[in-house]
């Protein structure tokens, strides 16, 4: 446990550090830019197919079936209480399909990965991958559709997407009697470890850009970032312990949707035409908060 406590403390550190650096070096917005693209597209990929690089086993595959299944639960759940919501809201479509995708789509690559790899090691990273299926599955499906009922889904997006083409090679290679030859596995090894610093310092740098008072208003942005880091995982966790759910199949899940808002939020709303200064204010606040929460879901794990 005080290993774990070590870990979290050195995430927060890091988030600092990222801070100090914007405020020293005043990092233009392509530096955030390019700072996404290299760990979607490149980084976070190696480490998900690195982590998938073990010898098959009963247990991990039991283990991770589970997961799916509670992961496709999960977000038929969130997604019923979405659509239940439209039903009785009387908020504009456009805002009300903002909301819904900040509450529905979570910062797992940038928050939920190095948390689980604190606590888990290189193991959670193959079945927070696993479970990322059904996440990524939703955020390029579903999730897109909030912003405008009728729009056609974006299959190609959902298919170019990096982390996910990882995650079906590595269950693949995992599945397969194959091992990666060893320079290769290490290349990935190497590339995926810059994922988790680069990932915190872009996150803690963006805190540094605006003023706390500036991302606290309106209302809607607290209600918004609480349900993501405080009612999503206090719910999960209750139901999976009432499930006798335990170790990753409890741990996953449950930091999983502890997430904040994904950074990705406001771009998705500028380029679908919804508030992307809200978005902005939501990604930044609910990050904030889950520096404080996913120590204390961790705890409660």
């Amino acid at each position: 446990m005080q290993e774990l406590y070590a870990s979290l403390a050195a995430l927060l550190l890091v988030l600092l550090l990222g801070a100090g650096m914007q405020r020293r070096l005043s990092l233009p917005e392509q530096f955030y830019e390019g700072a996404n693209a290299l760990v979607i597209r490149v980084t976070l990929p190696a480490m998900i197919l690195a982590s998938m690089d073990k010898d098959f086993s009963l247990e991990t595959a039991a283990a991770s079936a589970r997961l799916v299944g509670i992961a496709a639960a999960a977000f038929a759940a969130v997604i019923a209480g979405l659509e239940l919501w439209r039903r009785v809201s009387r908020l504009p479509a456009r805002t009300l399909g903002l909301y819904q995708y900040l509450i529905l789509v979570g910062n797992t690559a940038f928050m939920g990965y190095p948390v689980i790899r604190a606590v888990y090691g290189g193991d959670g990273v193959f079945y927070a991958s696993v479970f990322n299926l059904v996440h990524n599955l939703v955020t390029f499906s579903y999730a897109i559709s909030l912003f405008a009922r009728g729009r056609k889904i974006r299959w190609r997006s959902l298919l170019s997407n990096a982390c996910l083409m990882a995650t079906l090679a590595g269950v693949l290679l995992f599945l397969s009697p194959f091992r990666l030859p060893s320079a290769v596995h290490q290349a990935l090894e190497w590339a995926g470890e810059i994922t988790i610093p680069l990932c915190l310092l872009s996150v803690g740098a963006r805190f540094a850009r605006q003023p706390l008072r500036t991302i606290v208003r309106p209302a809607a942005v607290w209600w918004v970032s609480l349900v993501r880091v405080v009612l999503f995982p206090l719910v999960l966790l209750s139901v999976l312990r009432l499930c006798g759910c335990g170790g990753v199949t409890l741990g996953v899940p449950c930091i999983m949707f502890a997430t904040p808002v994904a950074l990705t939020a406001a771009t998705f709303a500028g380029q679908y035409g919804a508030d992307g200064d809200f978005a902005g204010k939501a990604v930044l606040l609910s990050n904030l908060l889950a520096v404080l929460t996913l120590p204390v879901v961790v705890w409660f794990l």
